[in-house]
């Protein structure tokens, strides 16, 4: 009776000793290897335990530890297993092959999510009293190991979605600052553009350069990607566009190839931009544009919708444009070009129907009467909302409209 009593309290020593020594590991923040080292030296070369293969649940199931178990192993794809696993009944194991050799499991469940199974074989039952308490206690340990290292996952995982996020408000932050505060127009034009931010960053870009007393530029564009790589980009790319304009003499044509070199230079093939740029003249009445793979503009005059669409493909795909031509056509008074973003044309409603170019080009002839290109936005935001309804919109929402008024 007293041998008895001195085991058990050998035993209690031993599970508040290496219970102890699991906490300061885990306190310590030590590796996750550590953690799983410590836990098999913890089984194996003190609790006795002769076989032990532990699967953990990470995203996806692998094994961190296993020993003593033979036979051949589970393979890359091991949710046949756990599944298998889950049927195991100490009275009645159903478990076949290499996994009948286990006398127990050990389940590791957390918030209703199933973290690890334990499975165990050849137990000793020199160092405990009873299999019971060897079971239960290797219970403790490692629901104790697989907790911490599932908390310290999601920890990473926190700090890494606040820095996504934090990258995110940087490249808002970005993209905003590429428009122009205001746009500064002529006399002889109504402008207005309108900018709608969905909650990740699409690198969308527009601008209205005065050239002269009588020229402009208009231009829109969209990077590809998103994120703060790509609010980089096109910031790279308005400060390029900006200085050729500003200190040389340019053609359209010079002024796309070599945009095109420059995006090349900072995306390095990772990215490109779709680009669209006219020239309004206003004592000829006419554009002069190069569409750079960009959704093609809309010209509306008469009640006829003109697709503005010559020009060469999305700038930064090639190192050198494939084909390059461009586009002249009359301007005449109360004709209005359309820019946008695809963020329009793929909205879709509650049905998964997108809103589309055939309906973009109605709502467009609908109105095209409109004085005000401002007026003309209200409209066509209401007219979005009532489309989607509670559907959010699948990327940022970019549209820039003119008209001649003189």
């Amino acid at each position: 009776m007293e041998h008895n009593v001195s085991k058990e309290l050998e035993a209690k020593k031993l599970q508040l000793h290496w219970l102890l020594q699991i906490t300061k590991a885990i306190n310590y923040n030590l590796p996750v290897t550590n953690l799983f080292a410590i836990y098999q030296s913890v089984l194996q070369e003190h609790l006795g335990v002769g076989r032990l293969i532990l699967f953990v649940n990470e995203g996806s199931w692998h094994i961190p530890v296993i020993f003593g178990v033979e036979g051949e192993l589970p393979s890359s794809n091991l949710d046949p297993v756990i599944e298998e696993i889950k049927k195991f009944s100490e009275v009645n194991s159903n478990l076949t092959g290499w996994l009948s050799q286990f006398e127990t499991m050990v389940p590791v469940i957390h918030q209703d999510h199933a973290l690890a199974y334990a499975l165990i074989g050849k137990i000793n039952l020199e160092v405990f009293p009873g299999k019971r308490e060897i079971i239960t206690y290797i219970h403790t340990i490692t629901n104790l190991i697989v907790v911490a290292i599932e908390n310290k996952r999601l920890a990473k995982e926190s700090i890494r979605q606040a820095a996504m996020e934090r990258e995110m408000e940087l490249a808002a932050q970005m993209q905003a600052m590429l428009f122009p505060s205001t746009l500064v127009t002529h006399s002889f034009l109504d402008i207005a553009a309108t900018y709608i931010p969905h909650q990740s960053v699409g690198g969308d870009y527009y601008d209205f350069i005065p050239l002269n007393d009588h020229e402009a530029l208009v231009c829109m564009a969209d990077v590809s990607g998103k994120g703060i790589s790509a609010a980089l980009l096109m910031s790279n790319f308005q400060a390029n566009l900006h200085a050729l304009v500003k200190h040389t003499t340019f053609t359209l044509e010079n002024l796309i190839t070599e945009l095109n070199s420059c995006v090349n230079r900072s995306a390095q093939g990772e990215k490109f931009i779709t680009f669209f740029i006219a020239r309004i003249n206003y004592l000829k009445r006419d554009i002069e544009y190069i569409n750079a793979g960009h959704n093609p503009p809309l010209l509306i005059h008469d009640n006829q919708i003109i697709p503005l669409d010559k020009g060469t493909t999305g700038l930064g795909m090639f190192d050198e444009l494939p084909f390059l031509s461009s586009g002249h056509l009359s301007f005449p008074n109360d004709s209005m070009l359309f820019c946008y973003t695809d963020g329009i044309i793929e909205m879709e409603n509650n049905l998964g129907q997108p809103f589309g170019v055939e309906k973009l080009g109605s709502l467009l002839l609908e109105h095209n009467k409109d004085r005000r290109m401002e007026h003309l936005h209200e409209v066509m935001v209401e007219t979005f909302n009532n489309f989607r309804q509670d559907m959010s919109f699948n990327d940022d929402v970019t549209f820039l409209s003119i008209r001649i008024t003189e």
